[in-house]
């Protein structure tokens, strides 16, 4: 009982920690797939999709105007070489905000049936992955102790035996 109570404190001082970030972006690519850098710095980013987290003290120093916050831009690329990219993203609400932008490959770039491979490959092994996430967690679970409630036993000695109760 103490461990998953435990658990529970650790996992609310996380989430809890959370409630101080900043806004997220999710960056989505049609197809899935696309490699993605951010414009000006090159910084890698990863394969749509993908999520950036952005803290609010740094928003607030990219404030336009009219409210928004200013971030750099993104370059995506394809397997087949088809590339898209954004300079600047604005932002326009909270900074607390979640917010989603996606880039669409060019359909005049030849080899889309490649890049639709690429996707169909990337999500597969994006299932195969959770699923082993989920395993993982339920072998985790079922190796936790089991808290059996505690039992009030009285005993009694008669003679040379003990007879226990418990209640």
């Amino acid at each position: 009982m103490y461990l998953k109570i435990g658990i529970s404190f650790l996992l609310a001082s996380l989430l809890g920690g959370c409630a101080t970030q900043g806004a997220t972006l999710t960056v989505f690519s049609q197809p899935d797939g696309a490699y993605m850098t951010e414009r000006g710095t090159g910084t890698v980013y990863g394969i749509t999709p993908i999520v950036l987290n952005y803290k609010r003290e740094d928003l607030e120093k990219h404030k336009d105007s009219k409210g928004c916050y200013l971030v750099k831009g993104f370059d995506a690329r394809w397997v087949s070489g088809a590339t898209s990219s954004i300079e600047l993203i604005t932002l326009c609400g909270k900074n607390s905000g979640a917010y989603q932008i996606g880039f669409a490959r060019p359909a005049e770039y030849p080899d889309l049936e490649r890049d639709l491979n690429f996707s169909l490959n990337l999500k597969s092994v994006r299932a195969q992955e959770s699923q082993a996430a989920a395993a993982k967690i339920s072998a985790f679970n079922s190796s936790l102790p089991t808290v059996v409630a505690p039992r009030r036993c009285t005993s009694t000695q008669v003679g040379n035996m003990v007879t226990t109760q418990c209640f």
